[in-house]
């Protein structure tokens, strides 16, 4: 028998895909959700402990708000990714909804820390766009 990337062959050619982490786009998600969650984390830390480190001001709140919003979301996101690896149904929803939210506290983050705001904002759009290419719920057959 033949392994496939998501499941067994079977008999006359035909593999079937077990589960959805075959699919490329939904690992290449899953792991980016991982680490732009520790992204944030580090994000969090260093405006805890050196502010200098940002170039503008905060639009809106102090810059130690910001800092709890990108460790909790850093921490949200690390969840995420988790459950989709471990290929939990609901996993992808709660990263689309967590990475939604993440690319708009970026987006108003935008004052503080512009480049990187976009380059997450970037990565973000290509990990809703991994999440959501090609879904497929349940098993079915593909030519070998």
């Amino acid at each position: 028998m033949d392994r496939t990337a998501g499941g067994v062959q079977g008999g006359a050619g035909a593999a079937v895909e077990t589960g959805f982490m075959a699919q490329g786009w939904v690992l290449f998600s899953a792991v980016m959700i991982m680490f732009a969650g520790i992204w944030n984390v580090f994000e969090g830390i260093f405006a805890f402990l050196r502010s200098s480190f940002f170039t503008g001001t905060p639009l809106f709140g102090s810059l130690w708000i910001w800092a709890l919003l990108w460790t909790a979301f850093g921490v949200l996101l690390i969840a995420a990714g988790s459950a989709i690896m471990s290929g939990q149904s609901w996993g992808r929803w709660f990263g689309i909804v967590v990475v939604s939210l993440s690319a708009f506290v970026h987006l108003l983050a935008i004052m503080i820390y512009p480049w990187w705001s976009l380059v997450m904002i970037g990565i973000d759009v290509a990990i809703i766009y991994g999440l959501t290419a090609q879904w497929e719920v349940s098993a079915r057959p593909r030519m070998a």
